[in-house]
């Protein structure tokens, strides 16, 4: 019993140690004809839906309409260390910049980069990529 909950344990347990590194976390920079407040909302629902593990790791967000931002990231559970973060950026109206950061452990992996980006694209919520990707 012990040994299952160590093969559940240790991938979070791992994650907390690792968090987000600008320099090596896997990421995804790209522009959307989509205003910044509906990418939020979508960001939002998304990390809730997939990055929390069911709420056992909280989100959190923030919209500053003044410089027309926002963040939304998964944490741990004391707020420390950082799984996944969506940096929102309006370039105008119905346009913006988004940049998608990742840990690279399990939930927060390369497959989840794409799967937000879709879903920020094209508003519909999903945990996995459907889309298909070019081989690098």
């Amino acid at each position: 019993m012990t040994f299952k909950w160590l093969v559940l344990l240790a991938p979070a347990l791992l994650s907390a140690c690792l968090g987000l590194n600008p320099n090596s976390s896997p990421k995804d920079s790209f522009t959307i004809p989509v205003a910044y407040e509906v990418v939020f909302d979508r960001a939002r629902a998304q990390a809730e839906r997939c990055w929390s593990a069911d709420g056992e790791f909280p989100i959190i967000s923030t919209i500053n309409k003044s410089d027309r931002t926002a963040l939304v990231a998964v944490t741990g559970e004391l707020g420390g260390s950082r799984y996944g973060q969506v940096d929102i950026r309006a370039l105008n109206e119905q346009s913006t910049q988004v940049e998608v950061i990742v840990n690279g452990v399990n939930i927060w992996d390369v497959k989840s980069l794409a799967a937000m980006h879709e879903v920020l694209q094209f508003g519909v919520p999903t945990c996995v990529s459907y889309m298909p990707r070019p081989r690098p």
